[in-house]
């Protein structure tokens, strides 16, 4: 499931302006959208390869999928924006992605604390 929203992130991210549907014209709108994009992407890598057959968590793996997904990624896509038509970079996306990724490593935390079973 994470390869699979990695794919999709990719895809809308990418994908050139001029090609992307209309949305409403609702004020920082595409901020919710990199928010919600990049909770999701973290809360679902959190998951990857984290918890032990105990349900103990390997920090280890676990900071390593947070590093990459909540920070690099973010900031990498952010800069290939630049040179995909009708994108640009905003240090304001970066800041709404590493919001979003925050949210949803803290979203993993709090459910393997409340119910490991379901990590």
């Amino acid at each position: 499931m994470a390869i699979g929203w990695l794919i999709i992130v990719n895809l809308l991210l990418l994908t050139p302006g001029h090609n992307l549907p209309k949305g409403p014209s609702i004020p920082h709108l595409d901020k919710v959208v990199h928010i919600s994009v990049f909770a999701v992407l973290t809360f679902l890598w959190a998951q990857v390869g984290t918890v032990d057959s105990q349900k103990k968590i390997i920090w280890e793996k676990l900071l390593t999928n947070l590093l990459v997904f909540t920070i690099i990624f973010p900031i990498f896509v952010e800069y290939v924006q630049a040179y995909v038509p009708n994108r640009s970079f905003e240090y304001e996306d970066i800041v709404a992605n590493l919001i979003g990724g925050t949210i949803g490593f803290i979203g993993f935390i709090i459910l393997y604390k409340v119910k490991p079973s379901l990590v």
